[in-house]
């Protein structure tokens, strides 16, 4: 009898025991991997000059000439980026009209840097609409 009952001691002593396994030494493994979230993207640095036409005729010719004089006395090849936004709104229609309209000015901006010095070659013209802008902006950038 006493062979019948180390037996059965025995069995239910393996009842409470588990295989060893990688869940003992990691807690985590079998599980799914959580996935992580992307980190955000880095916000691109802000525009040397930003012209903003709330009013009809904005007074930016100064602050050109500034930037055209101290990028060419920096770097001779330097390019400047014109890039004049839109706001994206309305129609596409309305969009197409404002953005005709919009053109202009970036062009102006533009010449304004060449009358500043710097070649035709060497300023490059962006036109997009942005949901980001209440009003028409042209940026100037250099690179």
């Amino acid at each position: 009898m006493s062979h019948r009952l180390a037996l059965a001691a025995l069995c239910l002593g393996i009842a409470g025991c588990h295989l060893v396994d990688q869940r003992d030494f990691n807690i985590a493994a079998g599980r799914a991997p959580a996935p992580r979230a992307a980190p955000p993207a880095p916000l691109p640095p802000p525009s040397l000059v930003t012209i903003r036409y709330a009013t009809p005729d904005p007074q930016y010719r100064d602050a050109v000439a500034a930037l055209v004089d101290r990028a060419l006395a920096r770097k001779h090849d330097v390019l400047f980026t014109v890039t004049t936004l839109v706001p994206a709104s309305g129609t596409g229609e309305a969009q197409a009209s404002e953005a005709a309209q919009a053109a202009g000015s970036g062009r102006e901006v533009a010449q304004a840097i060449v009358d500043d010095g710097a070649e035709p070659g060497q300023v490059e013209q962006v036109l997009r609409t942005d949901a980001g802008v209440q009003v028409k902006e042209v940026r100037v950038d250099v690179r």
